[in-house]
């Protein structure tokens, strides 16, 4: 999205009445305490009641998706009723993105959102899963509460790109959602992982602190304004991240280290690099940090994306026979 399109509407401002965000929760990279417990107090929800003489598939995909949580259970019923392909799909997706297998969840996601359903597949989602819950990540460290919606599949989606080494990819998902203060957090990041600190400037332009999440989105502006050596904006983004008392102790830690930075001059850049990193396609330090270090990740992913689709192509030989 280009910045002028950015200028005309914020990326983060969400005039809805209803939106599928319940909550939200930032937690420590290191220990994840938070994590954890939000991930068994959602397992706790009750499955809803299956409607009296229902059609066979239906009592099969309900108990697929409530009873077991298992993927594969939902990729069988897919290939076996190719109208109810896109919902089984995406639930088996969202069932290996809480398992943490994002090559799997990215794979399924895509094929659910490209794959169709028939009016009764539709009416099983809106009768059953309106009420199911999804904890998804949209930073390092911060995590939403999303209601079963389109907008929660493209965030685990796009999450689950980013975790396998495709961040284009995810950008993409991410530009099809309306405008949310998680959506332009999950596009803030990547496009900081992609040394583009003028594209998150530009989404993040106008933002006060009025959340945990707008308070995160804040310290990764001032990331970005510094990067670029604009010092006194960075400061005042730092301001406004620490203004609100009840902010997530660990996003005020995030702020003042970054406000130490600061102070110290670290990311001041040269003669040189400002002039470069002036256009807004010139790479930065955070870009070749984060190839270095996630190097050895992304080929364990792309080991484990060739794995999945090579179980997943035994399964449908299986179904097939």
């Amino acid at each position: 999205m280009a910045s002028g399109e950015l200028g005309r509407q914020p990326s983060f401002q969400d005039t809805r009445d209803l939106t599928p965000f319940r909550g939200a929760q930032v937690y420590s990279p290191v220990h994840g305490i938070g994590r954890r417990i939000a991930h068994r107090v959602a397992g706790r929800a009750r499955a809803p009641r299956l409607r009296p003489f229902a059609p066979k598939v239906e009592r099969q995909v309900h108990s697929a998706v409530f009873a077991y949580g298992e993927p594969e259970r939902l990729v069988l019923l897919a290939r076996a009723y190719p109208g109810w392909s896109g919902l089984c799909y995406i639930m088996a997706g969202l069932h290996a993105y809480r398992l943490h297998h994002h090559a799997q969840a990215a794979e399924l996601l895509s094929r659910g959102l490209a794959g169709t359903s028939e009016p009764a597949a539709s009416a099983f989602a809106s009768g059953y899963l309106g009420g199911v819950r999804h904890w998804i990540e949209v930073s390092e460290g911060v995590e939403v509460e999303v209601l079963f919606s389109e907008e929660g599949v493209c965030l685990a989606l796009a999450h689950s790109l980013r975790e396998i080494g495709r961040p284009e990819e995810a950008i993409g998902v991410l530009a099809q959602l309306p405008p949310s203060i998680p959506s332009a957090l999950a596009s803030c990041r990547i496009a900081e992982m992609l040394g583009r600190p003028h594209e998150v400037i530009a989404r993040t332009q106008g933002l006060t602190n009025a959340s945990d999440l707008a308070a995160a989105l804040l310290v990764l502006r001032a990331r970005a304004l510094r990067e670029l050596g604009r010092r006194d904006e960075a400061h005042a983004a730092l301001r406004e991240a620490l203004r609100r008392r009840r902010t997530a102790f660990t996003v005020k830690n995030a702020a003042t280290t970054e406000r130490a930075l600061l102070m110290l001059g670290v990311g001041r850049p040269g003669r040189h690099r400002l002039r470069n990193s002036m256009r807004p396609d010139a790479p930065s330090s955070a870009f070749e940090e984060l190839r270095v270090l996630t190097q050895a990740r992304r080929a364990r992913d792309a080991e484990a994306r060739e794995l999945w689709l090579r179980d997943f192509e035994r399964l449908e030989r299986g179904a097939e026979e």
